[in-house]
């Protein structure tokens, strides 16, 4: 079973998300903030997480690094509908598997979640 895990801190964002991406051989985890992202990726192993740049508490591409240390096989794809500056993109650059901006296509984000190969995320 594939495990994603969201994080935003937009609930109605979170909640569509968790709908688009909810089927039979996916487990979807919703957190709003950086410090609940990073204690279920310590936690649980993740196949993918969709983290948004803009959170309450932590700055995401912190939280970007610090899932990349915690758990290396786990593909970040980064999201904003803000800007972002030349240091956060050299940070997506360099740990994210992929960048979206807000607002994207659902059918797209499902198809790009089936592409995901279901290797271990430990």
């Amino acid at each position: 079973m594939k495990k994603i895990l969201l994080v935003d801190d937009e609930t109605f964002f979170l909640q569509v998300l968790n709908r688009a991406l909810q089927s039979p051989s996916t487990e979807v985890k919703t957190v709003e903030t950086g410090k609940a992202a990073l204690q279920e990726v310590a936690a649980t192993p993740y196949h993918l997480c969709f983290l948004d740049i803009c959170l309450p508490d932590l700055d995401g591409t912190e939280v970007l690094k610090r899932i990349a240390e915690i758990s290396p096989k786990t593909k970040v794809i980064m999201m904003t509908a803000g800007d972002v500056t030349d240091n956060m993109q050299q940070v997506i650059e360099k740990y994210a598997y992929m960048f979206l901006t807000k607002p994207f296509d659902l059918i797209q984000l499902r198809l790009l979640t089936k592409s995901i190969p279901e290797e271990a995320a430990t």
